[in-house]
């Protein structure tokens, strides 16, 4: 099992937590379920960062004075790059601050702050010998001219390497803005410069890019997307399954997601639509939430999602039901990790546990048609975390195979006792 530990980063002051297929982090604002978050897409992303130095040197060998450095020189340099973009300058850093990630017993990474005067908080990293020997090994991984036919099984040798087939996906709060600047976002982020875009956070820019991608695959009703991907694929195809979530997506976004010609809309019923930066504030928050999960299902691609609060400005049925849907997307061996605030969300994940934990001893079909097998939670593969006053401490009851209640419950339960108290007031 992979494992992260954090030191004195941000608002967490010491923190471990194993990595679970299916992942919660709560707690109150600031407390650090993105900083946690993040720091698992940054190390996660680390497979990828060495697929692309590979990839450059193969196509850019002799043009670039860094391509001539040695893979691990240039990976050090890349990672510190990223993470700068991802967690900001170390200059207001710690300076006993401390990650690391492990991705099997004897592979881990570690980034520290090195106490230099003359470079001040300077980003250091280690790696272990097993990572190094990798890397040594995977430098010269054939010429130049094999690159096109080597490609994919370079990526599975990382991956392999790694323990990491699937591809990290992270898709950040605040996604509302994205969708209401859709109309020059193309414009917008193609005039920047490279450096300009590293302005950007990192995983914002990461989802930025994955959005303005996916977006031209959008171009008709998702049930035609079902039909086109039906005839083109070879592989099996669930329809019913892909069909269950088209229905939970419509319910949740009173409407289908549609790309015509350049215009993002939601269209309502019959011909009529919403330009998608007119929708809601709730709409608009989920609707790519919605969109990127149902990509990587109908495709049949593997990921560990990130989500960060996916019930941000949403009614309470229909956080219920994009915790139905976000647990759904577990479907074919992807793993979740999701930020939330919501009591909503929690409850529903509690009922989806509690409907697996009851699937050997009640009638299955009844239970069925309460809530969907495919959205059921199995304990063995969960983990949930609070984060509070700069830790992170585990939240799951193992006796009732759930969620702790008064972690879900906590304000509701001082909401009511305040009302109590004036209640006995008004009676005295």
């Amino acid at each position: 099992m992979q494992k992260i530990k954090i030191f004195r980063l941000g608002p967490i002051k010491d923190c471990e937590a194993d990595i679970s297929n299916f992942m919660i982090l709560t707690g109150p604002q600031a407390s650090g379920k993105s900083t946690l978050a993040k720091s698992i897409f940054f190390f996660k992303n680390v497979k990828n960062i060495l697929f692309e130095q590979i990839k450059r040197k193969h196509l850019m060998n002799g043009v670039s004075d860094v391509i001539s450095m040695s893979c691990e020189k240039r990976m050090l340099r890349e990672i510190r790059a990223i993470f700068l973009q991802t967690f900001g300058t170390t200059w207001c850093m710690d300076n006993e601050m401390k990650l690391q990630y492990f991705y099997g017993d004897e592979k881990w990474i570690k980034i520290s702050l090195k106490p230099d005067p003359l470079r001040p908080n300077y980003i250091w990293i280690d790696m272990s010998p097993d990572i190094k020997r990798f890397l040594n090994n995977i430098e010269n991984y054939k010429e130049r001219e094999e690159w096109g036919l080597r490609e994919q099984s370079l990526r599975n040798t990382i991956d392999s390497f790694f323990e990491d087939e699937m591809e990290i996906v992270y898709i950040p709060a605040g996604r509302s803005l994205i969708t209401l600047f859709s109309d020059q976002l193309n414009y917008v982020y193609g005039s920047m410069d490279d450096m300009q875009k590293r302005n950007l956070d990192y995983c914002t820019q990461n989802y930025l890019e994955r959005i303005l991608r996916l977006k031209t695959v959008f171009t008709s009703s998702y049930t035609q997307m079902i039909m086109n991907q039906i005839q083109l694929t070879d592989k099996r195809m669930e329809r019913a399954f892909l069909e269950e979530m088209v229905v939970l997506m419509q319910q949740i976004l009173k409407g289908e997601y549609v790309n015509v010609r350049g215009e993002e809309r939601l269209q309502v019923s019959g011909e009529r639509y919403v330009k998608i930066n007119f929708a809601s504030s709730g709409q608009q928050e989920v609707v790519w939430i919605l969109n990127v999960l149902f990509y990587y299902l109908l495709n049949q691609k593997k990921a560990y999602f990130i989500i960060e609060e996916p019930e941000s400005h949403l009614f309470p049925d229909a956080q219920k039901k994009i915790a139905q849907f976000i647990s759904a997307a577990k479907k074919g061996g992807n793993k979740v990790l999701v930020t939330t605030h919501s009591p909503y969300i929690l409850g529903e994940m509690n009922n989806l546990l509690y409907a697996n934990r009851i699937s050997k001893s009640v009638d299955r079909a009844k239970l069925k048609k309460i809530i969907k097998e495919n959205q059921w939670i199995e304990f063995e593969q969960f983990a949930a975390y609070y984060l509070e006053a700069g830790k992170a401490s585990n939240c799951v009851d193992d006796e009732f195979q759930s969620i702790e209640n008064e972690i879900i419950d906590g304000a509701s339960d001082d909401i009511n006792k305040e009302f109590s108290e004036m209640l006995s007031l008004e009676e005295e």
